[in-house]
């Protein structure tokens, strides 16, 4: 079973038990917190991806709620006239009758509602990450589209600067150190672009190895006997 937070509201300490007792014999037991019935509605549901409510039996109305977290799950367990006045009150509620093996019918659920959660939150997660590389690869391809433009500015601005620098016309000292260090300064940018450069030949030689490879592994298995 997948990891998560269990919320089990009762008072019979034999149902508790019975839970507790059945979930540890799990390799991978989720984390459980139990809490008495009136003090429920005090009970935030937040980080409980299941809510268990019970046992309701002859006809016993639902105790008050807990604050339920949009992403919680409440399971009542109980007999037949009690789950019926519970679905009146809270149709959204997992309605699971007391017979005979129902702690293993509550595994069951309690493995659903812990796989769909995690696999909601990693769902979640790609999307983001999906998103992030989305971004950025908006800001590589712009980056890309203008190195053009600035392999001219910088030729351009190295070109000037080391036609001053070789000229025989006179210059104030502090303006030869000064074009120096534009000089400079745009070496270093050059040296930025050239490493855009390399890092987009490199993205192009991983695209065609990735298409390459793609390739092979249906060639590979059509070949198999």
């Amino acid at each position: 079973m997948t990891t998560g937070q269990i919320l089990i509201v009762s008072d019979d300490t034999e149902f508790v038990r019975a839970l507790l007792a059945r979930w540890r014999t799990e390799m991978d037991s989720p984390a459980i917190t139990a809490v008495s019935m009136n003090v429920s509605a005090q009970a935030n549901s937040a980080g409980y991806v299941l809510v268990v409510v019970g046992p309701l039996r002859q006809g016993a109305a639902p105790p008050a709620a807990p604050v339920l977290h949009i992403d919680s799950t409440v399971c009542a367990v109980g007999d037949l006239a009690s789950l019926a006045s519970v679905r009146a009150k809270h149709a959204d509620w997992i309605l699971l009758p007391e017979y005979v093996g129902w702690t293993e019918a509550l595994l069951s659920v309690a493995r659903e509602v812990l796989r769909r959660t995690t696999a909601e939150k990693r769902a979640r997660e790609a999307e983001l990450t999906n998103h992030a590389h989305q971004r950025f690869g908006v800001l590589g391809r712009s980056l890309l589209e203008a190195r053009p433009g600035m392999v001219n500015a910088l030729t351009s601005l190295l070109g000037n600067a080391d036609l001053i620098l070789l000229s025989d016309d006179p210059m104030p000292a502090e303006c030869r150190e000064q074009v120096r260090t534009i000089r400079t300064m745009a070496l270093r940018l050059n040296e930025m672009v050239q490493r855009l450069s390399s890092l987009e030949s490199e993205m192009e030689l991983n695209d065609r190895k990735s298409h390459v490879e793609t390739n092979e592994i249906p060639m590979a298995e059509a070949s198999k006997p």
